[in-house]
């Protein structure tokens, strides 16, 4: 019995498909298998193009912030300063203010001489203090110092040398520069910027961003936060054909007369 139970379900008969169609429907499946993933790479190379593009060519932060004659800079703590002292930025430097060079960053800075109006005169009655004014005058300084990747600063500085260094710093105008090896551009440079804070510093960020017009080019501006940034204080951010930048002038004091001459050794900066 059991040899003939197949017997009750009839076979059926396929007529396989000529080769010719065989192979045709096999080429129409590879066509549409290869187009598939043709169109998946195209996807992934047009977003990632996209990607990098953006990335790379876009700030973090989109702020402008320039006055009127599109000079960024944050206002002073008070404005009112002597005759003496005011900021001119069409006036030349006296000529009586030495010119002192930074061979490292190719930077000359104008300094006053130690007299007044330039200097705080200090009252022979209280102790000598490196959180006030009293006895300082403007000096410059130039030394191997890091700041993301620039590693020289040179500097004016409004201090008295023979008072140990307390963090207080009445007044200061500081040049960070290092060579332009890479050949950067300003915004090729401040790119780069942006892409060093994501990749190797994390914790510090960009406030603000912006433009301005200074020592005849125009340099990017910009704030940071976290670190030992102060977001208080606003660099300047640019290249030439052998240096990269980031200049920063800023300070406790709220003497107008030190605010004002330093604003002017910030404005009479001279770069190679």
């Amino acid at each position: 019995m059991l040899e003939n139970s197949f017997d009750y379900f009839p076979t059926k008969n396929h007529t396989p498909l000529p080769d010719h169609l065989l192979e045709k429907l096999h080429s129409n499946v590879k066509m549409l298998v290869i187009f598939f993933f043709l169109m998946v790479v195209l996807g992934v190379v047009g977003v990632g193009s996209w990607y990098l593009y953006y990335f790379y060519t876009t700030p973090l932060i989109q702020v402008n912030s320039q006055n009127d004659e599109g000079i960024t800079v944050l206002p002073s703590i008070n404005t009112q300063a002597s005759p003496s002292a005011v900021l001119d930025e069409d006036a030349t430097i006296h000529n009586d203010w030495s010119r002192e060079k930074s061979i490292v960053c190719g930077t000359t800075f104008a300094i006053p001489p130690i007299e007044e109006p330039y200097i705080i005169p200090r009252d022979p009655n209280t102790p000598p203090s490196s959180i006030d004014d009293e006895g300082k005058y403007w000096i410059f300084e130039d030394a191997g110092s890091k700041l993301l990747m620039l590693n020289h600063m040179s500097r004016a500085i409004f201090k008295n040398p023979e008072l140990p260094a307390s963090g207080y710093v009445s007044s200061a105008v500081e040049v960070y520069c290092a060579d332009n090896t890479e050949k950067f551009t300003t915004e090729s440079f401040f790119v780069k910027i942006q892409n060093d804070l994501l990749q190797n510093y994390s914790v510090i960020k960009l406030k603000t961003v912006g433009g301005a017009g200074l020592w005849g080019r125009e340099v990017r501006t910009a704030t940071f936060e976290g670190g030992t940034f102060d977001a208080n204080h606003m660099y300047y951010v640019f290249a030439t054909n052998t240096h990269v930048y980031m200049v920063r002038a800023y300070g406790e004091s709220t003497n107008p007369d030190v605010q004002a001459i330093r604003d002017q050794i910030l404005l009479g900066l001279q770069f190679e």
